[in-house]
Formats: C-alpha cells, structure tokens, sequence
C-alpha cells in the first residue's frame, strides 16, 4: 500500500450550506476531514483516519484542482467535484469552531423540527421569537 504521509496533511472544517431544489434552504452540512495536495490535486482523508494510515487505498481524490492550499478559510467554486461539491466552505481545523457550529446546526434542526411538527405551539412562536430579537 502507497503511504500518503509525506504530504502536508492540514484538519479543516468542511462547511456546506444546503439549499433545496427551487430555492429553499435545507440546512448546513458539517464535517471534519484532513486535506493535503498531490501534484495540485487536492486529496481527502477521513477525520478518523490517523497520519500513518493515511495511504492510496483509503485516501480520495476530491476533483479539486489548487496550486497551493490557502492558509485562510476558502469556497470551494467550480464544476465537476462530487466528494466536495461546489460552494463548500474549508475553514482552517479549531474545536471551538467546530463545536460553535455544531450547537447552532443542532439547534436549527431543531427549531425545523418544531415547526414541521408543530407550528403553532406555544414552544415553537416562543423560539421563533427570540430567534427574531437575535437577528
């Protein structure tokens, strides 16, 4: 098995915003992975994959081209990538990053929730409420 240890493996968030066909908004895709460039191909690796696992077999290739991987978050613009779809954001690995976003996607899906299952309880206009006193 080809080992991939000698690239410069970087842990990034990868943010997704979802948006439904004709328009609407679906809700937001999180995930941590570990990115590195080969030959300007940008290259995928499971978070749960340790640095010394990291080798062809396991490892994909995101349909991404770059010349160089910017230190600063990015989006992902273009066609024709399917791992990373267009309109991902990469955003340099922190856990406190990774966890804010994770209470505020959690928290959203439950506010739909409430609101799919019951959009006129009094629990559910409560939420909607202070949501609207926060933005």
């Amino acid at each position: 098995m080809t080992t991939l240890t000698h690239l410069d493996w970087q842990p990034v968030i990868l943010l997704k915003v979802v948006r439904l066909p004709f328009g609407g908004w679906g809700g937001m895709s999180l995930r941590r992975a570990y990115l590195a460039l080969d030959d300007e191909r940008l290259l995928y690796a499971d978070w749960t994959l340790e640095a010394d696992e990291r080798a062809k077999a396991v490892v994909c290739m995101t349909g991404w081209m770059l010349t160089e991987m910017p230190d600063t978050a990015f989006i992902l613009r273009g066609k024709g990538a399917k791992l990373l779809p267009s309109g991902t954001w990469v955003l340099p690995y922190t856990e406190s990053v990774f966890s804010l976003y994770g209470v505020a996607n959690a928290m959203l899906t439950r506010l739909i929730r409430h609101i799919d299952q019951q959009p006129t309880d009094p629990l559910t206009l409560s939420l909607l409420s202070r949501l609207t006193q926060l933005l």
